[in-house]
């Protein structure tokens, strides 16, 4: 399994464009999924300057309803006349953040919600033997502060958001298993639970962000916070690369437990797995 990092919020080199949102493209059995595409259409740059071709994306997934993982939406639509995009079934729904200068909408282009090629889903959807969909987290360990900002709409007034519009992703190929998540808003230790609950046992290796930064007020979360995030995933069997929301402070403290256990990983990245 090989995964192209197509946006994060750094680069590995100038000729890749880097912004605040996250984007992997996965091959694997021969095919190609896309997971996230960032914020706007730049991921597609990285794409060409990476030699991948995503009108041949196989598959799609938005992890969830904030714009720096479904705002390059229309774009991809536009390249790629085929692949059917998974969405949870909240996934339009109206999201917001706390910003200094008041509540921003964070949301994504609701004029694309009825687009025909999207697929909603929600709880476990069991694409095929080799992909698994979940948003059933129940888990409450180590839940990001940098939550407490962020908001859905409900009867016409601001509530904290509960991110049952997240979605993580289970890969299989062969012998190995690997799990992709967003931000991991609902806590990457929650996460990573379900994920062996689905599997039987830890994935072999998993990638994505874990929100340890908050971008809405510029803070990590307290080391001491991310210490015992770092000790819970030490406990696990499986390896990690990360990137995007987990923030370059956090990663630092991360490596501190998990050592070569962690990896970072800039837009214009690949690994193999």
């Amino acid at each position: 399994m090989r995964i192209f990092t197509l946006m994060e919020n750094t680069a590995c080199a100038p000729e890749y464009a880097c912004e605040h949102g996250l984007s992997f493209c996965i091959e694997t059995g021969g095919r190609k999924l896309l997971f996230d595409m960032g914020q706007s259409d730049l991921f597609v740059k990285n794409a060409c300057a990476l030699g991948i071709d995503l009108s041949e994306v196989d598959m799609a997934f938005v992890s969830h309803g904030h714009y720096d993982h479904g705002g390059g939406l229309a774009a991809f639509l536009e390249i790629n006349d085929h692949a059917p995009v998974y969405v949870h079934e909240k996934a339009f729904a109206p999201h917001f953040s706390r910003k200094p200068e008041g509540i921003k909408d964070i949301g994504l282009d609701t004029a694309l919600a009825e687009n025909p090629r999207l697929r909603r889903v929600s709880g476990v959807t069991q694409i095929d033997r080799c992909l698994t969909l979940f948003s059933d987290i129940t888990g409450k360990d180590c839940v990001p502060t940098g939550n407490r900002t962020l908001y859905e709409r409900e009867n016409g007034q601001f509530v904290p958001d509960r991110f049952t519009h997240e979605q993580s992703l289970i890969v299989r190929e062969g012998d190995t298993a690997v799990l992709f998540t967003g931000c991991a808003h609902r806590g990457v230790i929650n996460i990573c639970a379900r994920a062996k609950e689905l599997l039987g046992r830890d994935p072999d290796v998993v990638i994505g962000g874990m929100h340890l930064f908050s971008p809405s007020t510029g803070k990590s979360e307290p080391d001491e916070n991310i210490r015992v995030v770092a000790a819970r995933l030490a406990e696990t069997e499986s390896r990690y690369y990360t990137c995007h929301c987990t923030g370059p402070h956090a990663y630092d403290v991360l490596r501190e437990t998990l050592g070569e256990r962690i990896a970072f990983l800039p837009a214009g990245s690949m690994i193999e797995v």
